[in-house]
């Protein structure tokens, strides 16, 4: 499954045409945020439609404690808040901006207007949506069913991915490992076992897959 979620998780800009991608840069509010800037909290109940113009944010829930339970990493291309505009729901998650990062925000309104000119809209962010639910199921069947070590890796695997990179990511361990429930310990014991296969490679503050189609491999090899 892994194999077939690289090949569908193209960012929602790259659905659509340039007509459709000039739209919305003209009806958009282009925002620049800095590192660590809050860009929704869990519970706004504003509906709209945000894109990632470049950068990074973290997609998941602060805890009292300062952690993050990260649950996708988005990055240039990448849209959120899919479920405010169809679902009448509020923000489901807190957004984050991991680095310098720029934001088009479409309010629910201008949104609106905006797809009875580009239909194609509807289309590609029905897609993502759907994607970003799958993912969200394999890291739940992930963290109930795999063993430490094959959970880290896939978790790894399906963070990268969403973040429109092949190969790497920046995250805090201590956020990691809340996010997959376990110990810092635990979790940098996993880590080094994976570094020492040549699986994954580790930096400050960042965690790179040197080759992310045999780590895949790795993967599918040993789960049930």
């Amino acid at each position: 499954m892994l194999e077939r979620l690289a090949a569908i998780s193209d960012p929602f800009l790259k659905m659509i045409s340039p007509n459709a991608l000039s739209a919305i840069e003209a009806a958009s509010i282009l925002i620049k945020y800095g590192d660590g800037a809050l860009i929704h909290n869990r519970g706004d109940d504003k509906p709209g439609l945000s894109i990632v113009r470049s950068g990074l944010v973290r997609v998941g829930m602060i805890r009292e404690d300062g952690t993050f339970v990260i649950t996708s990493l988005l990055g240039a291309g990448q849209s959120f808040g899919e479920f405010t505009l169809f679902a009448d729901l509020p923000r489901t998650h807190d957004i984050v901006a991991q680095g310098e990062t720029e934001v088009w925000q479409l309010p629910g309104a201008r949104f609106s207007r905006l797809c009875e000119t580009q239909p194609e809209l509807m289309e590609a962010l029905l897609k993502t949506a759907l994607v970003r639910s799958h993912v969200l199921l394999e890291m739940i069947e992930a963290m109930r069913s795999l063993p430490v070590l094959e959970r880290v890796a896939k978790i790894l695997v399906i963070l990268v991915t969403t973040t429109g990179e092949n190969s790497h990511f920046y995250t805090r361990q201590s956020d990691l490992a809340v996010t997959l429930g376990l110990s810092r310990t635990t979790l940098s014991k996993a880590l080094t076992q994976l570094e020492a296969d040549g699986l994954v490679a580790r930096g400050y503050g960042q965690i790179s897959l040197p080759d992310r189609d045999r780590l895949i491999a790795w993967i599918s090899a040993r789960e049930p």
